[in-house]
């Protein structure tokens, strides 16, 4: 998962209701969990921004607007090979997605998970890692997780406006949404070390003995982080998982978290 910067923003409505949608590709995660999510929101009133999820076919034009966001900001960077903008677009590998939007509408940020995998193939992070050191490292971590249930978070991208490092904290807030409302142990992203030091704070662990990836370029030194739902909680820090827990709450509709204290 790249997170990039851009400035372009995109005015939504991110509570209407809108229609179902067809996509197109063969493999969709969302017909295995039979999960479809109308939009639903929480308030963050410390920074005045609300977090927003949904499934693409529940909220065609709400994930129109965050796929847009995504290829406009991944263009600007020049690293679209990162995004396959044709299996992303379909939305059909997309458990649920995340949207966070201000006080007027525009979209900030973004980012969307795929899973339970059942095979590890199904992983960008194959790709990623393909032509550096590790590779064999990170098929071993992905295999002894699968059983549990593993789940990737994917084509992230924050805003670069006065607000960047706010949007990106709600976005690390999604770790504890995705796992409840997917049903999995395991949550995991690729990202470069400073976007994931932030993420940490939402009780994710960089995998140091997976060793960095030039990718999606030479430039780049993308690293992998882990979620456990089991630990989690002790992980988190503790302003962050109580957030986290209050929005779980209104995204899920859930609100027993034992499972995922150790």
């Amino acid at each position: 998962m790249t997170v990039i910067s851009t400035s372009s923003v995109t005015t939504i409505d991110p509570l209407a209701k809108e229609a179902s949608a067809s996509r197109l590709t063969s493999v969709s995660v969302r017909r295995s969990l039979n999960l479809s999510l109308s939009p639903r929101s929480s308030k963050c009133h410390e920074s005045g921004l609300t977090l927003v999820a949904a499934t693409p076919d529940a909220a065609p034009d709400l994930w129109s607007a965050y796929v847009d966001g995504a290829w406009a900001s991944y263009s600007r960077h020049g690293v679209t090979v990162a995004l396959d903008i044709d299996e992303v677009a379909s939305g059909a590998t997309t458990a649920l997605f995340y949207v966070v939007v201000d006080d007027d509408g525009a979209m900030l940020g973004g980012v969307r998970a795929q899973g339970p995998y059942s095979v590890i193939e199904q992983s960008h992070v194959l790709t990623e890692w393909e032509n550096s050191p590790g590779l064999d490292v990170v098929k071993t971590q992905l295999l002894a997780r699968l059983p549990h249930g593993i789940v990737e978070m994917k084509s992230a991208w924050v805003g670069n406006g006065g607000q960047g490092r706010a949007v990106s904290g709600l976005l690390a807030r999604t770790a504890l949404p995705t796992l409840q409302l997917v049903g999995a142990r395991y949550l995991f992203a690729s990202a470069a070390d400073h976007v994931l030091r932030q993420w940490e704070t939402s009780g994710g662990r960089i995998d140091t003995s997976v060793p960095a990836a030039a990718y999606p370029s030479d430039q780049y030194r993308t690293r992998m982080m882990w979620w456990d739902q089991q630990t989690i909680a002790r992980e988190a820090r503790a302003e962050v998982w109580a957030a986290m827990q209050q929005d779980s709450i209104v995204l899920t509709g859930q609100s027993d978290y034992s499972s995922a204290v150790a």
